[in-house]
């Protein structure tokens, strides 16, 4: 039997800091997420960001709705097949939520 989500991946990112009166700066609070997903090679392509920019991702994830997921940022941290990845996009679908990102 084929599984729809072969593979796991873990999402981290930092919430938000604060700075105080003083102006020091205080770092948010670390999230991370274990997501199962599909995960599958996309060399060569790219989406257009803001501003007309190209930019480039080495690899598709497809993944059920999770919780937060509205909430994570562009650049957070993806980790799978024992390596890290930088995020580039997120579509958070109604059925499914569609990753892009690089490394």
């Amino acid at each position: 039997m084929v599984k729809k989500y072969p593979h796991t991946a873990t999402i981290s990112y930092y919430s938000t800091g604060t700075t105080n009166t003083y102006g020091v700066y205080t770092l948010g609070t670390l999230n991370t997420v274990v997501i199962t997903c599909d995960i599958q090679p996309a060399s060569g392509r790219y989406i257009i960001g803001e501003g007309g920019a190209v930019i480039n991702y080495d690899w598709d994830i497809f993944a059920e709705p999770f919780s937060g997921s509205s909430s994570v940022p562009k650049r957070a941290k993806l980790t799978f097949f024992s390596a890290d990845h930088i995020l580039v996009h997120l579509f958070d679908y109604q059925k499914h939520v569609e990753m892009k990102c690089q490394g």
